[in-house]
């Protein structure tokens, strides 16, 4: 039987769009630590995935600041946002390299 659940890289890229939707309250997570929590959920079972998957989320983030990329792909510069764009396919499939 086939789970109707989507891939964890999918969601943690989409839960990391949806917190910078969130992002003018600022008693709201950061979205490394929504990024976080979602993985360690996800793969409490998967220690070498879970491990891999958080190294991403720590090299996406000093590189890039995970909030400040989410604001950009959310940018009305069509620029910004495409760079932003391509840089969160990138991090997905970081992610989803480690499974």
């Amino acid at each position: 039987m086939k789970s109707s659940r989507r891939p964890l890289a999918k969601t943690a890229a989409v839960a990391l769009v949806a917190v910078i939707g969130l992002a003018a309250c600022t008693s709201d997570p950061s979205a490394r630590r929504v990024a976080e929590d979602l993985v360690r959920t996800e793969t409490q079972d998967e220690p070498v995935v879970q491990e891999c998957m958080l190294q991403v989320i720590d090299d996406y983030d000093a590189e890039f600041g995970l909030d400040n990329l989410g604001d950009d792909a959310q940018s009305d510069n069509a620029e910004i946002a495409a760079a932003a764009n391509a840089t969160l396919d990138e991090f997905e499939a970081a992610l989803a390299a480690c499974r």
